[in-house]
């Protein structure tokens, strides 16, 4: 009967996932932010063709195609260039053990000439270890027009 109670307790701790998880951490958000600011730095001084397509996980361009990446590039540099951005919201969560990932939400308040748009960027630490954009939202509020 032991062996069989020893036998059991082994199979549940074998199923068992043992995880610490890491929620909004400085650090975790110095990685993160690491990505966004070679992002507006490339837009500001860079290739954007290349070295920005580096920067998105495939896991985006699954959904959205480089071509569709260069339009609304286009479009919100239409809106104005980039005078300045500030970080206005950041969510980190980390998990290391057996469910191990690594996701960030970054938004931004960009300065565009007169307007200002808010761009979102999510991302996660791919099985490399490199945080990639997975997506990237820009909306304008256009109700002051």
């Amino acid at each position: 009967m032991k062996s069989i109670i020893y036998l059991l307790f082994s199979f549940l701790l074998i199923s068992c996932s043992f995880n610490q998880i890491y929620k909004d951490q400085e650090s975790d958000k110095k990685d993160g932010e690491q990505i966004t600011q070679k992002f507006y730095w490339e837009i500001l001084h860079g290739s954007i063709q290349d070295n920005i397509y580096n920067l998105f996980s495939e896991k985006f361009f699954e959904v959205t195609d480089k071509e569709k990446l260069n339009e609304l590039l286009s479009t919100t540099n239409n809106i104005g260039p980039i005078q300045d951005f500030y970080l206005v919201k950041w969510e980190t969560l980390v998990v290391k053990g057996s469910d191990a990932r690594s996701q960030y939400l970054f938004t931004y308040d960009v300065k565009r000439g007169t307007e200002t748009t808010h761009e979102t960027f999510s991302m996660e630490k791919d099985e490399n270890g490199d945080i990639k954009i997975v997506g990237y939202n820009v909306s304008q509020d256009l109700s002051n027009k």
